[in-house]
This record gives C-alpha cells, structure tokens and sequence, in this order.
C-alpha cells in the first residue's frame, strides 16, 4: 500500500493511503472534488487532515525514507528552491498565514530538496534525469514584520539584517537544505547539492560538509577574488569554446528556442564580503570552480543565457565544464514540479482549507503526489535507465510482469518496450492503465502526469488485490 505514514493507527494509515489515491486521481486540492461529491468521503478527508496526530512531518519522513533506500551507492542531485502559493483570492477564508512577495498577499513558502539521478557524462550519457524522490521539505510562513521594505536605491540589504545568525534568516533554509541532503542521501555515493543565485550566500560554502557532498550554486553577488577582481568580470575575460546546445522551455511572453553556447572555466578563490561575516568567524577565503556559460548571437528581442557556475567539484577539463552544465539544467526538474503542484496540476493556490497548520500537511501530501506522478512521466521513454525498486518494492514485479501481458496487443507497436525490472516498463503499465493507447510517434501524444495519476490509482487498487489474494 502506497501511504503517508502509519500516525500510530492503522485507521489513519489507511485514511491516508485513500486520501493520495484521491490526490493522484483528481489532481486537485479541493475536498470535495477528490470526494467525488460524496458527503461522507470529504467529511471523512477532512477529519484525516485535522486530526493531529496527522503531520506533515510524517508525510515527509515517510517519503524520505523510501528515498533514502533508492540513492543507495547512486551519485544523486538535490535539487533545492523556493515557491510561494498565493491564497489572496481566498484571503477572507484563512487565517494564520503570513505575507507573501509585497507584503500586502497572503499565503505561504514551500522550500522542497528533490533527488534527481546525476548524469555521468555530458548530454545525459548514462541516464541522467530520474526522479528518486524527497529528501526534505519546509513550509513556513512570513510574518508581516519580516517583509522587506520597499526596494531602495541601494540593492545591499541592512548591515543589521546580515549580523543576525544565519539560522535566525529567512536564508537559512538554503543550509536546511543541505542539512536535509546529508541525513536523507548519505547512503549515496555522491551528493551534488544544487542551487538558483538566491542560494548563493558565503555561509552555504562556508558550511561543513562531508566529503561526498558538494555544492553547485549560480552566482548572484560579483564577489571579490583573493587573487584581485571581481568574479563576473574575471570570467567574462577567460577564454572561452563551443559551449553545449541548450534547450530553453517556453515561459509566459517567451517562445521556446535551441540556444548555442560558449564555455569557460577556472580554479578560483572568493573572498569573505566583509567585517560582520568575519565576526561570525567565517574563513577569509573559500576555493571554488567557476563555470561560465553565455549565449551566442540569442533572437533579437530575447535576453541571452548567462550563467556563472560555482562548484565545489573539481572543473579541470572542458569535459568536467560541460558536465557541470548538465548538473545545473537538471535544476529545471523543480520548476517542473512547482508548475504540477499549482497551475498545470493540484492548484493548491485553489484550496479551501482555511488555516495554516492543515494547509502544511495539504502541501507536502500534494508534494509527495506531484513527484511520483511526475517520476512515471520522466521514466516513460526509458531514457532516465532508472530500476523499478526506484518507484515500487521488488516484490511487487509480478504485478507488473502480469499487467504486461494483460495490456500489450498483437502487433510489435503495441508490446512494451523496456526490459523487466526497470522503471520504463512499470510507466508503460501505468500509463496504459490511464488511458494512453499506446502508441508513440508524431500524431500520438505520450502519457502525460494527468494519464499517469489515472494509472496509478488503477495499478494501486490491482497491487493491493494482489497482496490480498497472496495473503489469503
């Protein structure tokens, strides 16, 4: 049984389990939709998300620790970010959230730290890309008075603000991140620990971290070098060569494009920014491989790439450059994610519920939905070479292997294409099982997160039958 947690009572476990397959089945956050207008079964959802022995920290753990089991002697990434969901529209019906963007919004922050499997080799060789799961989350709010004021002139923040702990800050939840990474993924062999430019902050580098665990963080602050300079300004004058054909997605007000690049690299020291960081007791100087990667000759009107790369993984050939990029575009899989859980998905920025502390476990049920819906979507084609212990426990293979033979047709189109035991072959089936024909070329749409969802609640309900039927 696919659950959130036990919550020491097998009644809410299995609350639980029906209250995912809801979410999988609808894509939705709204009650009564995933009650399919049945009275009893929104009552019923609505008593497990306000029972408080429901929390969303056992929702996350429980994921976490299937994640944990999957990166196991694995080079994983952990992808970290920030989204904000938005609930003014509904701002009458809530109470206890915070303020959000310009002070004036209400609603929430949701800082998740995702697993992706690293490629070895530029261009994805080696199966780069699958999803493995959580290995952390925080959702919190923020109070009124810590909004920002209005921007001024200058863009450096109060000296005040930056004196304070860094646990105390909002920013903080970057080295959370890192922390989350070390307990959940320590089984890995290597952890790439993956940032945007807001998780570029000098306590993250200046963090202790095993030797397995490494950073990788685009550079937002042109930060002075030991050796003199500034680090924007020393990279752009390398020398640079054909960089990686990058392939930008669409986004509101700009059409998709293949952009060219150049590339270069070095071995350089950034310097501690100042006087209350060396209070902190920080070092004077962290050493840091630089990765910088520009567009060339971008369509008129479109704003070129531009990418400063900051790693603690050593860049000593143009092949260790380009992987590095690989690393880094790997980061798209959390906007991915994001869009799954609000617009193009769950809508949570919809939901109803009216306080804070139920919203929090909403929020990471409708996580850990979106990420396994959006790990069958990634592994359909094969491409990411992922096992099926990555999504299921091996046990439940003849499950598979039975489904297999029930839905593959007469002709070499229709038969599944991927190997037994491998995570290509447990998306065919669920796919399927949602609805998706079958077949693959331009005039047939792969299956997609709303056909997977479909299928996974058909393939949980024939699983859990199966173990029924072997217990008997």
């Amino acid at each position: 049984m696919m659950d959130f947690g036990s919550f020491g009572d097998a009644r809410l476990r299995r609350g639980g389990a029906d209250f995912l397959a809801a979410l999988m089945a609808k894509r939705s956050c709204c009650l009564r939709q995933l009650a399919n207008g049945n009275r009893g079964e929104e009552v019923r959802f609505n008593r497990f998300l306000h029972n408080d022995q429901v929390t969303a920290e056992e929702i996350a753990e429980t994921a976490e620790a299937h994640t944990a089991r999957a990166v196991e002697g694995r080079h994983v990434l952990a992808i970290q970010d920030t989204t904000d969901l938005n609930f003014t529209k509904h701002a009458k019906s809530k109470s206890g959230f915070g303020a959000i963007g310009n002070g004036l919004d209400i609603g929430l922050y949701i800082h998740p730290v995702i697993v992706v499997e690293a490629a070895t080799g530029p261009g994805g060789v080696n199966h780069a890309g699958g999803i493995l799961g959580l290995a952390g989350v925080s959702v919190y709010r923020r109070e009124p008075e810590e909004v920002r004021a209005p921007k001024r002139a200058s863009k450096r923040r109060p000296l005040r603000n930056r004196s304070r702990p860094i646990e105390d800050r909002e920013s903080g939840r970057w080295l959370e991140g890192l922390k989350a990474a070390r307990r959940t993924l320590a089984a890995a062999q290597t952890v790439t620990l993956v940032g945007d430019r807001e998780s570029d902050i000098y306590e993250l580098f200046a963090a202790p971290r095993p030797d397995n665990v490494h950073l990788l963080v685009r550079a937002q602050h042109d930060r002075s070098l030991s050796e003199g300079g500034r680090l924007f300004q020393a990279m752009a004058k390398r020398p640079h060569v054909a960089g990686p054909r990058i392939e930008i997605p669409a986004k509101p007000g700009q059409s998709a494009r293949s952009a060219e690049t150049r590339i270069a690299f070095a071995r350089l020291e950034i310097e501690r920014p100042g006087r209350v960081y060396k209070a902190k007791g920080l070092p004077p100087s962290i050493p840091v491989f630089a990765v910088h990667v520009e567009e060339i000759d971008p369509p008129p009107g479109e704003k070129p790439i531009r990418w400063l790369l900051l790693t603690t993984h050593k860049v000593e050939s143009l092949a260790d450059a380009l992987l590095i990029v690989e690393w880094y575009r790997a980061r798209w899989t959390i906007e991915q994610l994001f869009r799954t859980m609000k617009r193009d998905g769950f809508d949570l920025e919809e939901s109803q519920v009216e306080t804070f502390k139920v919203m929090r476990k909403l929020v990471v049920a409708a996580l850990v939905a979106s990420l396994r819906a959006l790990q069958l979507v990634h592994a359909r084609n094969g491409d990411t070479g992922q096992k099926l212990t990555d999504a299921i426990d091996e046990a439940d293979e003849p499950v598979v292997e039975a489904l297999v033979l029930k839905l593959e047709g007469k002709t070499e189109k229709l038969k599944c294409p991927h190997p037994k035991g491998s995570l290509g072959r447990l998306s065919w089936v669920v796919g399927r099982l949602g609805g998706w024909n079958g077949y693959v070329s331009k005039s047939y749409k792969p299956a997609g997160p709303k056909t997977m969802a479909r299928g996974l609640i058909q393939f949980d309900a024939i699983r859990a039958g199966w173990r029924l039927r072997k217990d008997v």
